[in-house]
């Protein structure tokens, strides 16, 4: 009988440790459905060994490795996953990990990826499931992890020119090893929505994709297992990582600067009025005036300059400084809190102390 190997490779940044922690956690109602999530070569839900391997093998380290050090050759892992699905008990079985999407960056890695699968015994179909945002939100997302993980990077555009992998822009080169090696027909791509208000909107779709109806006992709110830093805070973090502090210096400017924006957003007042709404009366107020200016006053210049907000990134910047400005207050009042009389009173007895061995 025909088995199905499922190989769910990310994208990075699009749901995937929430989709692989439901995975892990709801094996009976996979095996129901005949699929298998195996715990062969499985870690923290995650399947990434397999692209560990072939990423190894081909010569590939530094931190996105994470200090993987396995021996194990991709021809052996990857051997036994086949003997594995083979001998399932499930039709299909499923293995996830976004750090398979990487493999597309590195020629050599693809090469190793081909003849992997390329070996793999008869009656073995394969299948890949992706799913994908748009660029600009998804390198975004990820410049925020690399800082979240404590890896020193450039600032965002020399990082794309260079510690940002071509990967995370250009999806050609990301996925056309998977659709050369396994076929067009065989990749399921899929978009990528983040929908705050239907936190299972992507597990239905997943299954769906499956053909598998996703029961609304197992449609229920999960903690986010890798939420995202703060923005507003990540570019200092990142500049102190870079300057090498200490990783608990920056775990407690992290901890303080978080819990300060959460006070700062708690002290922001609703908003009204839409902006949209006050610009239009403006605009009414000024076609009013044109009239009774009879040309006295500069009206069109006028409605060239109708409020306007600041820009988000500005605010935000502003209430970054805000928190810097806070932190050099309260250290400063510390050091002028400290007690330098009870200081001056130890000097003075040592002092005294001194003169009276010299006296003797």
């Amino acid at each position: 009988m025909a088995k199905t190997l499922i190989l769910h490779i990310g994208h990075y940044k699009t749901g995937t440790t929430a989709l692989q922690v439901f995975f892990s956690q709801n094996t009976r109602f996979l095996r129901n459905q005949g699929i298998e999530y195996p715990d062969l070569w499985m870690h923290n839900a995650k399947h990434s060994d397999f692209a560990f391997s072939i990423l190894k093998a081909a010569g590939i380290s530094g931190p996105l490795m994470f200090d993987y050090a396995d021996e194990t050759s991709p021809r052996q892992m990857w051997g036994m996953l086949m003997d594995h699905v083979r001998h399932s008990p499930a039709d299909t079985v499923l293995i996830s990990s976004e750090e398979l999407m990487r493999i597309g960056q590195f020629p050599e890695a693809v090469q190793i990826l081909r003849e992997v699968l390329g070996r793999r015994p008869d009656g073995i179909d394969i299948k890949i499931v992706a799913y994908l945002r748009d660029p600009q939100s998804h390198m975004l997302s990820w410049y925020n992890q690399l800082i979240k993980m404590n890896i020193p990077v450039s600032d965002l555009e020399t990082a794309l020119g260079g510690e940002i992998e071509d990967i995370h822009f250009d999806y050609r080169r990301a996925l056309e090893p998977w659709i050369d090696i396994a076929g067009k027909d065989n990749v399921l791509l899929r978009p990528y929505r983040n929908d705050p208000g239907d936190p299972n909107a992507l597990h239905r779709d997943f299954f769906a994709a499956l053909n598998v109806t996703l029961p609304k006992a197992l449609q229920r709110s999960q903690p986010d297992p890798n939420p995202r830093l703060d923005d507003r805070v990540a570019e200092l973090l990142r500049l102190m990582q870079n300057l090498g502090f200490p990783r608990a210096s920056i775990n407690a400017v992290r901890n303080r600067a978080l819990s300060y924006l959460a006070t700062q957003d708690a002290l922001k007042a609703e908003i009204v009025r839409p902006l949209d709404d006050i610009r239009a009366q403006a605009r009414d107020g000024l076609d009013w005036l044109a009239q009774q200016a009879d040309g006295s006053l500069p009206i069109d210049a006028f409605a060239d300059r109708l409020p306007e907000g600041r820009p988000r990134a500005e605010i935000d910047r502003n209430v970054l400084i805000g928190f810097v400005f806070a932190e050099f207050i309260q250290l400063r009042q510390r050091v002028q809190n400290f007690a330098i009389p009870e200081l001056a009173r130890r000097i003075d007895a040592l002092e005294a102390r001194l003169q009276q061995k010299e006296e003797s």
